[in-house]
């Protein structure tokens, strides 16, 4: 059901803390949402963590346990879920808020572009010999660089990064004057 009307995003916008668009529709100036590049810093920090987290249940289930719960990551981590990442925020703007597009259709897109994603950036990296994983001992693999048996886990990513994106869009930046310390 698409959410449109000037009352429910007054009422947004008041149960998150900030002022009620102006006239002109826009946010009061005097909270300011977070700018994108601490939301891409964001992102790209959470992916990090994310796939430490994985690396190191992974290991524990399907290798061999490991009492010290090592996980691993690579830099280019950072660049490929800071901007995935960014890309299914502006998808759930368009999608939930813009349409009204409900979560299940919105979840299969997000599996969707994160394959698309991991496959593209994988392609990539391998012409300079640099991609960090190979699925090609996984089955349903495409050319070692996605498994289709991931697909349960980026859809709880996807349901994850709806959530999130949630949160950090209606966070707003407190003005100086009106800062506690």
């Amino acid at each position: 059901m698409a959410r449109n009307g000037s009352n429910t995003k007054v009422n947004s916008y008041r149960q998150n803390g900030a002022s009620a668009p102006s006239s002109s529709g826009s946010p009061s100036p005097m909270y300011k949402p977070l700018p994108t590049f601490i939301r891409l810093f964001f992102y790209g920090l959470h992916g990090f963590f994310d796939e430490i987290v994985f690396t190191a249940i992974y290991e524990i289930v399907y290798g061999i346990p490991d009492a010290r719960l090592l996980g691993y990551t690579s830099l280019y981590s950072f660049f490929i879920y800071s901007t995935g990442s960014y890309i299914i925020e502006q998808l759930y703007l368009f999608l939930w808020v813009k349409h009204g597009i409900s979560t299940v259709p919105r979840i299969i897109l997000y599996v969707c572009v994160a394959f698309i994603w991991e496959f593209s950036f994988g392609l990539i990296l391998r012409q300079f010999d640099a991609c960090p994983w190979d699925y090609s001992d996984r089955a349903l693999n495409f050319m070692g660089l996605i498994t289709l048996t991931y697909a349960p886990g980026w859809a709880f990513l996807g349901f994850w990064q709806d959530r999130l994106s949630v949160y950090l869009l209606n966070l707003r930046i407190v003005p100086d004057h009106q800062k506690v310390m």
